[in-house]
């Protein structure tokens, strides 16, 4: 019989790594030539959200998927840090109005 939970954790860190990928290639595409590098379109709030958001995915699955106290507790403490972070820079990529900068 299938161990969905494991299944499901299983799918976060892979959904958590998959955006990781996906924000730094969209980031290396769009940089090169006049346009401006990696590290600064990376530094952008909105491609802050989307690093931190895949990091907090990426530790909430390996928190769960993890068997001793102390591996689970360290993956908690990532992920409540990088979720804080995904909160912060989300917040500061919208105006006043709701809409992304």
């Amino acid at each position: 019989m299938t161990d969905w939970f494991t299944v499901v954790t299983a799918a976060l860190w892979i959904l958590g790594l998959a955006i990781l990928l996906a924000t730094v290639s969209i980031a290396y595409g769009l940089s090169g030539g006049d346009n401006p590098s990696v590290r600064q379109i990376l530094g952008r709030p909105s491609f802050g959200a989307t690093l931190a958001g895949g990091i907090a995915l990426f530790a909430l699955g390996v928190c769960l998927s993890v068997e001793t106290g102390w591996e689970r507790f360290g993956w908690a403490v990532v992920f409540f840090l990088s979720g804080g972070e995904f909160i912060t820079a989300w917040k500061s990529g919208r105006d006043s109005k709701g809409k992304v900068q």
